[in-house]
C-alpha cells in the first residue's frame, strides 16, 4: 500500500487524504498504467505535496516535473521528496500558475506522460489547459476528475472559495475570493480531448473494481460515476 509506506502526505495535506481512498486511487491510476511510467520523464499538473509525483518516480518514471501554485503545498512536496529519499535530479517542482508555466517560456517542458489528478475540474479555462498539455508533446495523458452526469456534452458551472486548500488557487481571474469552476460531462470532456488530438484508450471500470469491495464508503463519487480516471493518448 503506497500511503502506508509513505504515511507524510496524509499529514502535510487535508485534501481527501484519507489513506483507504488514496491508495485505491494509487493502485487504479499507476499500479493499472505501470507500462507507460517505465523511464518517462512525467509533468505533474497541480502537483500538490508531491504524492503522485513520487508515485510516478516509484512506477519508473526517471524525470518529474511537477507544477504547483499554493507555496505551502510546494514546501511540502520539497520537503517530502526529499525525505523518501529522492535524487535531487530527478525531479523539480516549479511553484507557479498551471497557465502561467504551461503558456510561458521560462521553463522549456517536453513530457511522455502528463498527470492531470483532480484539477480540471477547478478550472474553466479548458482550452488553454489542452493546449498547454499539448505543447509539452506527451504520449499520454492521465485524467482524473470529477465530471457532471449528463449524457450532453455540457459543463456545470460554479464558484470556488480560492482560501480552501482543495479548490482552485488564487489567480488573476478569481474576485472577491472566488473563481469560476466547472465539472464537463463526460462527453464534453470526450470533444475536448478529441479537439486537441487525444483518444480515449481506457476507461477504468470503477464500479466493477468496486464491486468487489462493497464496504469500502470512501470512494463514493467513483462508485457513483461522478468521478472518472482514463487513460488518453496522443494522436501522431
Amino acid at each position: 500500500m503506497f500511503f502506508k509506506k509513505y504515511p507524510r502526505f496524509v499529514a502535510t495535506s487535508s485534501v481527501a487524504s484519507t489513506p483507504g481512498r488514496l491508495n485505491l486511487r494509487h493502485q487504479v491510476i499507476f499500479d493499472d498504467n505501470r507500462e507507460i511510467f517505465e523511464d518517462a520523464r512525467v509533468l505533474d499538473i497541480a502537483s500538490h505535496d508531491g504524492r503522485w509525483s513520487l508515485a510516478a518516480i516509484e512506477a519508473g518514471a526517471k524525470h518529474v516535473t511537477a507544477i504547483e501554485a499554493r507555496a505551502d503545498l510546494v514546501e511540502h512536496a520539497e520537503d517530502n521528496l526529499a525525505h523518501y529519499g529522492v535524487e535531487r535530479d530527478r525531479y523539480q517542482v516549479i511553484h507557479g500558475d498551471v497557465f502561467d508555466v504551461l503558456g510561458g517560456s521560462q521553463h522549456e517542458l517536453e513530457a511522455d506522460v502528463v498527470l492531470c489528478l483532480g484539477f480540471l475540474y477547478h478550472t474553466l479555462r479548458y482550452q488553454d489547459l489542452f493546449h498547454g498539455i499539448r505543447s509539452v508533446d506527451p504520449t499520454y495523458l492521465l485524467l482524473d476528475t470529477a465530471v457532471y452526469r449528463s449524457e450532453e456534452p455540457v459543463v456545470r458551472v460554479k464558484a470556488e472559495d480560492i482560501e480552501r486548500q482543495g479548490n482552485s488557487a488564487a489567480g488573476q481571474l478569481a474576485y472577491d475570493g472566488r473563481m469560476l469552476v466547472g465539472r464537463p460531462s463526460p462527453a464534453a470532456l470526450e470533444l475536448m480531448l478529441d479537439s486537441f488530438g487525444f483518444e480515449v484508450e481506457k476507461k477504468f471500470d470503477w464500479q466493477r473494481f468496486l464491486r468487489t469491495r462493497p464496504m469500502v464508503t470512501t470512494v463514493k463519487s467513483y462508485r457513483r460515476g461522478d468521478r472518472v480516471t482514463w487513460l488518453c493518448r496522443r494522436r501522431h
